[in-house]
């Protein structure tokens, strides 16, 4: 589930939750009163608050946020601190994408999909700065940079570098899964969360 960055900074449209059951938009002025004016208007309609009930709450308003706003929760730790570094493995699994991208002509996806990606990779808690950026990874990052053609997404500002495959994402958003699945090992596919676009994308590419 996704949680805000900053609870303090009132979001686009402001605090909001939408109760299906009454077909009501709760709205609040800041982030506790959002769970007080959520809580009252279950209480009057009978509605069970439930044991997660805060989470989703909170989930639902980040899923209409745009990128900046909510990053990820990580189910298995309250606080994640994680740094990445590329080594020699990481070259291989990325000359292994780059060749197939070359062969197939340099093919991108289009712009509504590498959008998707993007607004994806940005809240994930796997986006990470890129330590150690090694003379052939960077030649090879920079080469399909060049080769997708400077493209962008609405997301850019917030894109860093994927923790699990050593990716610059601002890049391989814009990459065909065909190219990308190359360089994903088994072991290193179930290590992407399960939300992950590039997971999902490569397990169907597989299934097929």
């Amino acid at each position: 589930m996704q949680r805000l960055i900053e609870k303090t900074t009132v979001p686009p449209d402001g605090y909001r939750y939408f109760q299906e059951e009454t077909r009501t938009t709760v709205r609040a002025p800041d982030y506790d009163n959002l769970f007080a004016e959520v809580a009252r208007h279950r209480k009057v309609n009978n509605i069970p608050l439930g044991p997660l009930w805060q989470a989703q709450v909170e989930d639902q308003l980040c899923q209409q946020l745009p990128s900046g706003f909510c990053k990820e929760k990580d189910p298995a730790e309250d606080q994640r601190n994680v740094f990445t570094r590329m080594g020699w493995s990481d070259v291989l699994h990325g000359t292994q994408v780059v060749a197939s991208f070359a062969i197939h002509g340099g093919q991108t996806v289009d712009q509504a999909l590498a959008d998707s990606r993007a607004s994806i990779c940005a809240r994930c808690y796997y986006n990470v700065p890129m330590t150690g950026l090694c003379g052939g990874c960077g030649h090879l990052q920079n080469l399909v940079a060049k080769t997708t053609g400077g493209r962008h997404t609405s997301s850019d500002a917030f894109l860093k570098a994927c923790a699990v495959c050593r990716c610059a994402n601002a890049v391989q958003v814009h990459m065909r899964v065909e190219d990308l699945e190359k360089g994903v090992p088994a072991e290193m596919l179930a290590r992407f969360p399960d939300f992950c676009w590039k997971k999902q994308e490569v397990e169907r590419l597989r299934k097929t």
